[in-house]
């Protein structure tokens, strides 16, 4: 099934192409994002929960500081696809070039913004004293990955968008593989153990990155010295991609009240909901893959004005993307004693309650994010970006800061405090429903961005 590894979202069985196109996805993000959970294991079993909750107590500020970016490259990967299905080749190549320089710049800028002021993004998440110092380090020495990070995202949107999930995956693997072997080696050598796990974090990040942009060079004939620029392709990309970008710098940042909520709570609260956060990355692993495969299916359908295959793929990403949601989700709250003392490590009952409680308002209800990624997608892919986040500040960062203003004050414990995550992504269902019914019936009609 795996030995397609360049699909044309434009011909053949839709269902059958998304799960194909969709396995590598799936692969490929659980490697990712189990790059944090290693850390989190090892630091559990070979150091204590303070160095645990170092790593946690970055996770929303890595997340503020990388995911608008990483928003951008989400912009191209639709713009890719359509630009694929109504085969514009002179955009592709423009577009291509062009993302890799802009990825690179920037995520040096991160990276300087970020080791230079991650002191002030720690105080004012009132990260709690005794794994400050852990988190300022872990903090500086992941940043110095962060070109590469941007680099790997922005040529993987490339892959993507080309119908190629499975070398993202071979190079994502190769990354874990190291990542695995450094921290363990590392963590043997180095007293402090979280100098240790984050290098070993940073150093799986660029060999990732290297092989992927590696891979774009060869498909493109494209030569380091030999890179274009176009404004007018930094422009579609920035305004198609700048809504998606704000989006996903806002998530983080409607978090950044519930993560000093949940500092107060003590290191233990910290470093159960920083595994808890871990756990429920593996359902969105599952259910982002559907959201992607609704991108590049829709996109590249839309371009080639296949409006039959745009309904197609849009309702079997939907039905696809909720039930991995609700199975996975389901299985991994039940299980989750088990996944969080793993993560923890042994004389963590405490921390374990706390994760427990994360798990069943997040990890459980996790197939209503879900529903949303595909939906959210969908008006993205029809031409609309700056609805589907307005949508998302209105429904997730604003109405989240209310909860946390007036809701929280008064039923201030820590169920109340993580039922604001269920409560928000009903809220932005409702809204994406209207919106994706609308402009659905919008493209039926011919009326729809062209890009």
């Amino acid at each position: 099934m795996l030995g397609i590894k360049n699909i044309d979202a434009t011909k053949g069985p839709i269902l059958r192409l998304i799960i194909i196109y969709s396995i590598p996805l799936m692969l490929s993000t659980l490697i990712q994002t189990l790059f944090n959970a290693v850390d989190i294991a090892i630091l559990g079993n070979m150091a204590d929960s303070t160095s645990v909750a170092s790593v946690g107590a970055t996770t929303s500020i890595l997340h503020l500081l990388i995911n608008g970016f990483v928003g951008i490259s989400a912009g191209l990967k639709i713009l890719l696809a359509r630009y694929m299905g109504s085969q514009e080749t002179k955009k592709i190549f423009d577009s291509v070039g062009t993302s890799i320089l802009f990825a690179l710049v920037f995520g040096v800028t991160i990276f300087l913004l970020g080791f230079f002021l991650s002191p002030v993004f720690l105080n004012l998440t009132q990260c709690p004293s005794d794994c400050y110092d852990g988190a300022n380090t872990y903090l500086r020495i992941y940043l110095a990955s962060a070109p590469a990070i941007l680099l790997y995202n922005f040529g993987s949107s490339i892959l993507t968008a080309n119908g190629d999930t499975q070398r993202p995956l071979y190079y994502m693997l190769a990354g874990g593989v190291i990542n695995l072997c450094l921290n363990i080696i590392l963590c043997y050598i180095l007293p402090i153990k979280v100098i240790a796990v984050a290098i070993a974090t940073a150093a799986s990040q660029i060999v990732s990155a290297t092989l992927t942009v590696k891979r774009v060079f060869k498909i493109y004939e494209l030569k380091p010295k030999k890179i274009s620029f176009s404004l007018n392709a930094l422009s579609r990309m920035i305004s198609f991609g700048i809504p998606l970008a704000i989006t996903n710098t806002l998530y983080p940042l409607a978090n950044l009240q519930i993560q000093s909520a949940i500092n107060s709570y003590g290191s233990a609260a910290v470093a159960g909901s920083s595994a808890g956060t871990n756990i429920e990355t593996i359902v969105s692993a599952f259910t982002s893959a559907f959201a992607t495969a609704t991108s590049v299916f829709m996109s590249q359908n839309i371009g080639a004005d296949l409006r039959d295959r745009v309904k197609r793929s849009f309702f079997h990403n939907l039905w696809l993307s909720i039930s991995f949601g609700l199975v996975i989700g389901g299985v991994l709250y039940l299980t989750g004693d088990f996944w969080l003392s793993l993560l923890l490590g042994s004389d963590s009952d405490k921390a374990v309650e706390f994760g427990m409680v994360r798990l069943f308002f997040v990890t459980l209800m996790y197939f209503i994010a879900a529903a949303n990624g595909v939906l959210g997608t969908a008006i993205q892919s029809f031409g609309y970006p700056v609805i589907s986040s307005i949508s998302s500040i209105l429904c997730i960062l604003v109405f989240r800061v209310l909860w946390m203003s007036f809701i929280y004050p008064k039923y201030e414990n820590f169920y109340c405090l993580n039922a604001c995550f269920t409560a928000s992504w009903l809220l932005l269902l409702i809204c994406n429903i209207i919106f994706a019914t609308v402009f659905y019936k919008r493209y039926q009609k011919g009326k729809y961005k062209r890009l």
